[in-house]
């Protein structure tokens, strides 16, 4: 790490860091250390304090509808007085809440002489479909560099929004230690009575945790569940919890092996589903990264995962349970039955060494570092 590099100022902008994804922030900037950084968040950050400039910017998250956008707006108008006052060589965004706005932001910024650098850790907002495709395509063009979490995200870019593959860098995203910053003893009363109340002791438990939403696959778990082989058996149990709705889960309400907690989780309450479950269920249709994938991998539970985004990536090191032969009820079926048969076999210590080295913050922030590190070098050549 060159001397400039270690003097060079970076502005880290999250509006939305709260929850996991404060968690994130937190666990990639607690282990930076050789650049000056300032980190610009939500009021409603949550995670651990970190031992850098902090400046609570964005405040919108309790607001609706024109209040919201003004208030956006204006934290976005303040960031950029900052910057023109200050100087940063990086402005690295984790997010856009109004991407059509934040373009136009992003032009500023550019001329104030920073380099951009945007984490895309999805390649369109949620449930969108191609609504705010050509937006994102001016973006990423905009942007010095963008990082994403998989190869195969990677190669979406390129192919889909003629990104150049020398702009993108692949750096994981690391795995989330929920017991870091949350009450254990609650964790384990927790886990005792969902163990009694649902009836788990001795049951092979399949779960699907976090904001229920269609993009998840809830359809094809619900679909393959109320099948006659598995719905009727008494030694396997399906948990589905999160807030969200899907008009599919009325369904499930009256099969005997499973349990819906349809609201919201409380960390502890999550952690603790997490922890009787067997198989977490993944099948999902889009994503890049899944963060109770990587909440999964630091509790070294087995996954049942589609093929999309950075979901097979603990497999490049052994089999850390089963990848969905396609998104069909059909394939659902055979991997819930595959993972029944195979309950009892687990990933080796070896296994699960490797699969949290990749996911480790440590080697995660070295990759950023390097990236700031060559931005930098290659605006002063």
């Amino acid at each position: 790490m060159s001397n400039k590099s270690c003097h060079a100022k970076v502005f880290y902008v999250s509006p939305m860091s709260y929850n996991n994804l404060a968690m994130y922030d937190y666990s990639l900037l607690s282990n930076i250390a050789h650049f000056k950084l300032e980190y610009f968040c939500n009021t409603k950050y949550d995670a651990q304090k970190l031992a850098l400039k902090m400046n609570m910017l964005y405040d919108y998250s309790d607001k609706s509808g024109v209040s919201k956008l003004i208030s956006y707006l204006k934290s976005q108008l303040k960031l950029l007085k900052i910057i023109q006052t200050e100087y940063p060589q990086i402005v690295h965004f984790q997010w856009f809440k109004i991407p059509y706005l934040d373009y136009y932001f992003l032009i500023k910024i550019r001329k104030s002489g920073a380099k951009i650098v945007l984490t895309a850790h999805n390649v369109l907002p949620h449930n969108t479909g191609d609504r705010y495709f050509r937006i994102y395509k001016k973006i990423y063009t905009i942007a010095d560099r963008l990082i994403v979490h998989s190869e195969k995200t990677k190669e979406e870019l390129v192919e889909s929004f003629d990104v150049q593959k020398e702009k993108i860098s692949v750096i994981p995203h690391g795995t989330l230690d929920f017991s870091s910053n949350i009450d254990l003893e609650k964790v384990a009363f927790y886990k005792n009575k969902f163990t009694k109340d649902f009836g788990l002791l001795g049951k092979t438990v399949f779960s699907a945790l976090g904001v229920i939403n269609d993009y998840k696959g809830i359809e094809l778990i619900v679909d393959a569940w109320k099948s006659e082989t598995i719905s009727e058996k008494n030694d396997i149990h399906l948990i589905i919890a999160g807030k969200g709705t899907h008009k599919k889960l009325v369904e499930l309400n009256e099969r005997s092996n499973v349990s819906l907690e349809n609201r919201f989780l409380l960390d502890e309450e999550f952690l603790a589903l997490l922890q009787v479950t067997d198989y977490v269920l993944l099948p999902y249709r889009k994503i890049s990264q899944s963060g109770v994938l990587l909440t999964a991998m630091n509790e070294k539970k087995k996954v049942i995962v589609s093929n999309v985004g950075g979901l097979t990536d603990p497999f490049k090191f052994g089999k850390v349970g089963h990848v969905l032969e396609d998104l069909t009820t059909d394939a659902m079926k055979k991997s819930i039955h595959d993972a029944i048969a195979n309950s009892k076999k687990n990933p080796t210590d070896e296994v699960w060494e490797k699969v949290l080295d990749y996911f480790k913050w440590e080697g995660i922030a070295r990759k950023t570092e390097s990236l700031y590190s060559k931005l930098i070098l290659s605006k002063s050549n």
